[in-house]
């Protein structure tokens, strides 16, 4: 139990910075415009409206990548799949978490949110202990 307790810990953490160290790496590739504070939601807001749909992908590679990984720790440590899947389930929460603070296109709410648990099964599937 113990081993699957630190396993969630570590693959919501490690799929976390994942997720945002991708997405660091995508605002060096899709900068903000000058002049725009990230703290202004309705200047953020318009932004997202006209961002290009690469920017877009570029998130969603970000969130399938910190679940696969997460999925994988997850597993790895937990030594049980479900640990993977649980800390998919958790990243998916905390995406729509994300989806509700800023206005996002209906088709990435659509797509982001079917890409958690199905990447973290995969993380988890690689990583799974042999029977």
């Amino acid at each position: 139990m113990i081993r699957g307790i630190a396993g969630v810990i570590a693959g919501v953490m490690l799929g976390t910075f994942v997720i945002v160290l991708l997405e660091m790496l995508g605002h060096l590739v899709y900068p903000f415009p000058p002049g725009l504070d990230p703290k202004d939601h309705q200047a953020l807001a318009a932004f997202m409206k006209s961002a290009p749909i690469t920017a877009w992908l570029f998130v969603l590679f970000a969130y399938a990548a910190g679940s696969f990984v997460a999925g994988a720790t997850g597993t790895w440590i937990g030594r049980n799949a479900w640990v993977g899947w649980l800390n998919g389930g958790i990243l998916m929460v905390l995406g729509l978490i994300g989806l509700k603070m800023m206005p996002h296109p209906v088709w990435f709410w659509v797509v982001s949110l079917a890409l958690y648990l199905p990447c973290a099964w995969l993380g988890a599937r690689l990583l799974r202990p042999k029977a």
